[in-house]
């Protein structure tokens, strides 16, 4: 089951016009699940899930960035967010099917628009 995870969630912030790529979270060749906040502001959210973990579903335990697969898959099980959005950009196949939904197609696009506009 381990290789079905993701390796690449990206938080998206879609309470703007365009979404804004805000946080990553990336699985290590160490197995463990490292946070990257993009966003200057920060991403109190990210934050809290890589530093308290997050539920899962039909259990009171919490799985940490340490628990690595356990993690991502526990990420793409998050309910929709009204401001947010998950995004599986794991390199290869996406394993998640809400990633071939047209929003996502939409999210990411404009991520590459603004990483082509203005190049780093």
């Amino acid at each position: 089951m381990a290789d079905e995870s993701p390796t690449l969630m990206v938080l998206y912030d879609i309470g703007s016009s365009k979404p804004q790529r805000v946080a990553e979270f990336r699985l290590t060749p160490a197995g463990r699940v490292a946070l990257a906040v993009i966003d200057p502001a920060g991403c109190p959210l990210a934050e809290e899930w890589h530093d308290d973990g997050i539920e899962t579903l039909g259990s009171a335990h919490r799985v940490t960035p340490d628990d690595g697969h356990a993690f991502m898959r526990a990420l793409v099980q998050l309910f929709e967010m009204s401001y947010y959005r998950l995004v599986d950009e794991s390199v290869g196949e996406s394993r998640n099917p809400a990633t071939s939904s047209p929003w996502a197609k939409i999210v990411q696009q404009g991520a590459h628009n603004a990483s082509s506009a203005n190049p780093s």
